[in-house]
C-alpha cells in the first residue's frame, strides 16, 4: 500500500501521485490510499474515475489518532511537491513516514534538499517531479521488494533520528 496523507492541493500537485497510479494500474500487488483535503481533492476523484483507477482509494480528512493507526499499516510513504515550486520544501508527512520506519517515495522541483537527503540517506527515493517512468520503475521495486522497503524504513527512522529529532536540533545549535 502506497499511502498519501494530508493537504491535496497544488503545491503537492496531485495529478503526479494519480500518473503514478496510473502508471502501475497494471501491477495487482500495488494500492494507493490518498487520506486528505485540499484544493485538488475533486481533482483526483475526477481523474479516478477517468482513468478507472481501482487500484486507488481516496479518503477525506481523518482525525490524527486515526491517521496514526494507518500509518502504521501502510508499505510506503509517498510525497510529491510541484515542480513550480522555486524553494526548499520539508514536507511534514515525511517525519511520520520516518517515525514509522516507512520507505519513502517521491518528486520534488529542481534544486529541492530533500531529493539529495531522501537518496544519499537511502530512506527512500526522490526523483524529480515529471520523471514519471523513474517514479514508476522505482515504485514497481519497492513494490516486489519487501527487504528493500524494511531496509530503506529503517534507515528513515535513522534519518529521523540523526537530522530531524530535538537531540539534533540541539546539537547544530550548540555547533
Amino acid at each position: 500500500v502506497f499511502f498519501y496523507g494530508g493537504n491535496t492541493g497544488y503545491a503537492q500537485d496531485m495529478t503526479n501521485i494519480m500518473r503514478l497510479a496510473r502508471n502501475l494500474k497494471s501491477l495487482e500487488e500495488a494500492h494507493f490510499l490518498i487520506i486528505g483535503q485540499g484544493d485538488e481533492f475533486n481533482l483526483i476523484l475526477d481523474l479516478k474515475l477517468k482513468w478507472d483507477l481501482f487500484n486507488v482509494t481516496i479518503m477525506p480528512s481523518i482525525p490524527q489518532n486515526e491517521f496514526s493507526r494507518v500509518l502504521a499499516t501502510i508499505d510506503v510513504g509517498l510525497f510529491s511537491l510541484s515542480s513550480q515550486h522555486s524553494t526548499h520544501n520539508v514536507t511534514g508527512k515525511l517525519l511520520g513516514y520516518m517515525l514509522e520506519s516507512k520507505p519513502i517515495l517521491g518528486s520534488v522541483n529542481i534544486g529541492n534538499d530533500l531529493f539529495e537527503t531522501i537518496n544519499t540517506s537511502g530512506a527512500g527515493l526522490a526523483f524529480v517531479n515529471g520523471d514519471d517512468d523513474l517514479l514508476a520503475d522505482a515504485a514497481i521495486k519497492m513494490t516486489l521488494d519487501n527487504n528493500l522497503r524494511t531496509t530503506m524504513g529503517l534507515r528513515a527512522r535513522n534519518l529521523l533520528l540523526s537530522e530531524f529529532s530535538v537531540e539534533s536540533a540541539v546539537d547544530s545549535i550548540l555547533i
